[in-house]
């Protein structure tokens, strides 16, 4: 069952990393973060019901914050960038992004904290012999 609330609030998420300037921008990156981290689960057959709140919210929060731009920075940085670089002169200024278009993506980090990065285990279907 999908997620209809994020695992963090704006709230929980200013009270670590500070204010955001488009909470709109914040409230929507913690949605996606919940979905991702919901499709981490369900790929290994969990349900996030199972799983410590206080973990989950720590997760999105910190996927949250590696797309989210800060507000007090001293240059207008976009969505997802993950490094900056900037030239006095000629006036040059370059942005690097992880992840496509600043979609928050689970890392080993937040499989880490979740307790997931044990072996897995599964089945593939053997294949079948043809009888003639």
């Amino acid at each position: 069952m999908a997620a209809t609330e994020p695992f963090c609030t704006v709230d929980q998420y200013e009270a670590r990393y500070g204010t955001v300037a488009d909470e709109d921008q914040l409230s929507e990156c913690l949605m996606d973060a919940t979905r991702a981290l919901s499709s981490a689960l369900s790929s290994r057959g969990l349900d996030a019901e199972s799983f410590d709140a206080g973990l989950l919210m720590q997760a999105c929060r910190q996927m949250t914050n590696r797309v989210v731009p800060m507000e007090d920075a001293p240059m207008p940085i976009p969505a997802g960038a993950t490094q900056v670089g900037v030239t006095g002169g000629p006036y040059s200024r370059q942005y690097s992004f992880q992840t496509p278009y600043g979609s928050p993506k689970v890392t080993a980090a937040e499989i880490d904290l979740l307790g997931l990065n044990g072996p897995r285990v599964g089945w593939l279907p053997l294949a079948e012999e043809d009888d003639g």
